[in-house]
This record gives C-alpha cells, structure tokens and sequence, in this order.
C-alpha cells in the first residue's frame, strides 16, 4: 500500500472537516440572528397587546402554528428518506460531522 491509495481518502475527510468548521459557524450566527429577531418580534406583539393597540386571537395562532408544525414534520421524514449520506463516503461525512461539532460548539 501507497500513499496515493490513501489520498482520497485523506482529502475527502480533512477537506470534509473544515468546511464543516466553516459550516457550523456560520449556522450557530444565523441561528443567534433569527432567535433574536423572533425574540423581538415576539416581544413588540406583546406589549403591543398588553397596551391594548392590537388583539391576538390565541385559538388561531395555535390552529395554524399546529398546521406549520406537522407539515415541517412531514417533511424533515421525507428527506430523511431520501438522502442517502453513504452514496458521499465515509470519510467525508466523518470529517464534516466533526467539523459542524466543532464550529458549532467554537465562537
């Protein structure tokens, strides 16, 4: 055995693990965006409605956050099935794994 039997292998994983960095960084910020503008949003209805300026109808809301949520169910079960990570290889997906973890937890 060579070392270009073992290139591809070394490629796909170390190449894997810092787009995973890269990737993992960037959707721990977008996360902290949206959670912050939700937070916002959330917070200016509120008091918007404790002044009395708007009226919630609660019943309707939770109807159609129910309707949101079991269709964003239905579909995270229909990608599921159909990706297929081993078709990527091994080594790639190991790499980028670890590289999400570790720029997810890093920042």
């Amino acid at each position: 055995m060579t070392i270009e039997n073992f290139t591809p292998i070394i490629t796909s994983s170390v190449g894997g693990f810092f787009i995973g960095i890269v990737l993992g960084y960037f959707v721990k910020k977008i996360i902290k965006i949206l959670m912050f503008v939700t937070g916002g949003i959330v917070g200016l209805l509120l008091y918007l409605q404790q002044q009395e300026i708007i009226s919630i109808n609660i019943q309707k809301l939770e109807s159609s956050s129910d309707f949101i949520l079991t269709l964003l169910s239905s579909s995270i079960d229909n990608l599921s099935q159909i990706g297929d990570t081993a078709s990527l290889g091994i080594p790639l997906v190991g790499g980028l794994s670890a590289g999400v973890a570790i720029g997810f937890s890093k920042g």
